[in-house]
């Protein structure tokens, strides 16, 4: 079994119908049978995704989307949210910052990746998925699979 581990970048498409690779996303992550991990910091960001298309007319219906992506990130949903642990994460996304060009959050989800997942994965492969660049550089640079 894979462990995949999902940048907010990648979870936005997953539930932005008019993104790029919206149906391939959604598939992967929402409906799939593999463990599907993000940071809390995923969901907040996810929130801020959902506002800023709707302030845009992109999606007029813009609650009833948040409620959704509740319910995916409880405990029967197809989302697990990891807890921040700030004392192992933020140190851990310093060094990131300072080895790789990250921006603060892709750091942040990165790192959490890097340190939460491998005892989840249990010897399992992890898949970092996500659609920014440079996030995907420093992920594989780090030994992880990228999608």
């Amino acid at each position: 079994m894979t462990l995949l581990y999902a940048d907010s970048s990648a979870l936005a498409r997953a539930y932005l119908a008019d993104e790029a690779d919206h149906a391939l996303l959604r598939e992967l992550l929402l409906g799939g049978s593999e463990l599907v991990v993000t940071s809390e910091v995923g969901r907040l960001e996810l929130a801020t995704a959902v506002r800023a298309a709707h302030r845009a007319g992109r999606l007029p219906r813009w609650q009833d989307l948040l409620g959704r992506i509740d319910v995916d990130c409880g405990e029967e949903g197809p989302l697990t949210l990891l807890a921040l642990r700030p004392d192992v994460v933020l140190r851990a996304a310093y060094q990131l910052v300072l080895e790789h060009r990250l921006r603060t959050l892709d750091a942040i989800h990165l790192a959490v990746a890097l340190e939460e997942c491998p005892p989840l994965a249990d010897g399992d492969d992890i898949v970092f998925v996500t659609r920014d660049t440079d996030q995907a550089a420093a992920a594989s640079a780090a030994g992880l699979a990228v999608a």
